[in-house]
């Protein structure tokens, strides 16, 4: 659904000579996890010196890859950003990032992390959290499968495998299915991205 719903947007963007920001895959799914981390708190959460905290805000930190090492800028307030804010914020973060420019605040705050690799023809691998934080997603590449129905046909999907590493002091296995089944359902409808 989201690759049929970026070609749309991509379509309307030419047709329309619109400079607005057209979402990555990535984009997508830092949404959509946004949106997840909404229906499933446990998951936005930290460990303190008291404990757990359920944090009431949603800070999505993307993980920037720099040839002195890894950068992670935070997307403030996540799910009030429509597909096309984000896009905009997470190009201008990696800018930023690449360009050496983040202030201090673009990099605190974050409440749960999206690491990609797909760009590296990764399928998929186990991000390692950024502490205090208690999970982080990681993202593959978009690929092509072969798929065969029920009755014998033979096809091609598009599909992205995603990683969820947690912290199982906070919450099990239960929990995080349920949180990686909100995110596929969310993908799965693009329109509920800009909610």
């Amino acid at each position: 659904a989201i690759v049929e719903d970026r070609e749309s947007r991509k379509s309307s963007s030419n047709a329309n000579n619109s400079s607005n920001s057209l979402p990555g895959f990535t984009d997508y799914v830092i949404a959509a996890a946004a949106r997840a981390l909404k229906l499933h708190p446990i998951v936005n959460s930290q460990v303190t010196a008291e404990g757990i905290a359920l944090l009431p805000e949603i800070h999505v930190s993307m993980a920037v890859a720099l040839p002195e090492g890894l950068i992670v800028p935070v997307i403030k307030n996540t799910t009030s950003l429509d597909l096309a804010s984000l896009a905009s914020e997470t190009k201008r973060l990696s800018g930023a990032a690449r360009e050496g420019k983040l202030g201090l605040a673009e990099l605190e705050g974050g409440t749960f992390s999206v690491s990609t690799l797909g760009m590296f023809g990764v399928d998929g691998f186990t991000p390692v959290i950024n502490p205090p934080n208690t999970a982080i997603l990681g993202v593959g590449r978009l690929r092509d499968d072969v798929v065969v129905s029920k009755k014998g046909k033979v096809s091609t999907v598009k599909r992205m495998t995603l990683s969820l590493t947690w912290d199982h002091r906070v919450f099990d296995g239960a929990p995080a299915a349920e949180f990686c089944k909100s995110i596929v359902d969310l993908l799965a409808d693009p329109s509920a991205l800009n909610k």
